[in-house]
């Protein structure tokens, strides 16, 4: 059963937002942000199989559960609808905001029920009106974090809840953030305090992808600061999200389902390569 429906006309909250006859919202005078163009990996494809997406999208369903959002909650930066699909599966109310044009039509063409191609300049959403916001590994690409939350904050009403997931740790900063655009990483503590300054009650806060940490730090890290790690290709971006069929993948696979086990306990796990924070606008 889904909790609530989205808006059924997502204009009576945004002033430029227009139904297209694709089923997608979109922003008049939108400009493409084409983000990621140059990149030849086929995220989509990936996304599909990959066991980070998969344990990604089962950590986020599980702390939703237990930190579930009153209404629709609208994500931010919702790429290629992988989070906002296993939201809307999990029996959530989500709408998924993406700018990238490209990105918002596979949201739309693999399942998302309500999808808007725009950015929040363009689509002009009234203040108050979203009553929750995702940020899953948006927030790591924009120079001023803390002036984007503030923002998303005046966006919300009182009570609504604010979900961010982003990259752990300077110390795992390598090659493949440079690729994906990040500006930053983040120590749980750093990420909490800037929510709270932002206007949020931080409820929970956790790390998560233990099983990361050493093989990121061996594998990317290191040998990006020795300058013997090359940029990545579409072929090791496939490589890199399979776990194989070996024993070590199978007890990656393995301490992963503990993860999600330790989260479901409402427990916060002490270390990660990603880190979660939810909270309530106040």
């Amino acid at each position: 059963m889904v909790l609530s429906e989205p808006p059924a006309d997502l204009s009576a909250i945004a002033d430029n937002l227009v139904l297209g006859s694709n089923g997608i919202w979109e922003a008049a005078g939108h400009q493409d942000l084409a983000f990621a163009e140059s990149d030849p990996t086929d995220w989509l494809r990936i996304e599909q199989t990959s066991y980070w997406y998969r344990h990604r999208n089962r950590c986020f369903v599980t702390l939703l559960e237990q930190f579930p959002p009153l209404g629709s909650l609208f994500e931010i930066g919702a790429g290629n609808g992988s989070v906002s699909l296993a939201i809307q599966s999990a029996a959530f109310s989500v709408v998924a905001v993406e700018p990238t044009e490209r990105w918002a039509s596979n949201a739309k063409s693999r399942g998302v029920h309500t999808v808007v191609c725009a950015d929040l300049d363009d689509a002009r959403f009234h203040e108050g009106a979203l009553a929750n916001v995702g940020m899953f590994d948006v927030l790591e690409h924009i120079d001023n974090d803390a002036g984007f939350m503030r923002r998303v904050r005046r966006l919300m009403p009182a009570g609504g809840r604010f979900y961010c997931a982003v990259p752990a740790f300077t110390s795992l900063w390598s090659l493949e953030d440079t690729a994906a655009g990040h500006v930053r990483r983040y120590r749980l503590g750093d990420l909490t305090r800037r929510v709270a300054e932002a206007g949020f009650t931080v409820e929970h806060a956790t790390y998560y992808f233990a099983p990361l940490v050493i093989p990121i730090l061996v594998l990317r890290a290191i040998p990006t600061r020795l300058g013997i790690r090359r940029a990545r290709t579409a072929e090791q971006s496939a490589s890199e999200h399979s776990l194989g069929e070996g024993i070590a993948g199978r007890l990656v696979q393995s301490a992963l389902d503990q993860e999600i086990r330790w989260l479901a306990a409402g427990r916060r796990c002490p270390i990660g390569s990603s880190c979660f924070v939810v909270a309530r606008a106040t």
